[in-house]
């Protein structure tokens, strides 16, 4: 079984019009009991996975945009630590239903790329 660790991420902007924001007024979000309700149900790794990953902790960030209409897309892996955990994060956030709200800028929604860091902590074996 692996322990969870979430913090939530959000970092540079991405605009309507192609322009890349440093920095927006508002930040895409979402409800962060929701997403990490949806994290800790879905982090489990079976038994026979867990046994051949050595004990540690591992960090894993699944980057996406948030359309002005709060649609999750164009999600990837910008960091994977290995063992298939990179890819159980990805599953993890395409599998995520709640609704975002778009960032904004300026009074106008803008589309926004973040970032959702999902760490694995592999315990010990006995």
């Amino acid at each position: 079984m692996a322990v969870l660790i979430i913090v939530l991420g959000y970092h540079c902007c991405f605009g309507q019009d192609e322009k890349v924001f440093e920095k927006v007024e508002l930040n895409a979000h979402t409800d962060p009991a929701l997403l990490t309700r949806h994290i800790k149900m879905n982090i489990d790794l079976p038994d026979s996975i867990v046994a051949k990953i050595p004990p540690g902790t591992y960090k894993a960030e699944v980057e996406f945009i948030i359309d002005v209409h709060g649609y999750m897309g164009q999600l990837k892996l910008t960091k994977d630590p290995g063992y298939g955990l990179g890819q159980r994060a990805m599953q993890i956030m395409k599998k995520y239903q709640g609704k975002w709200q778009a960032a904004s800028q300026c009074g106008r929604l803008v589309n926004s790329y973040l970032k959702q860091p999902i760490v694995f902590v592999i315990p010990e074996k006995p």
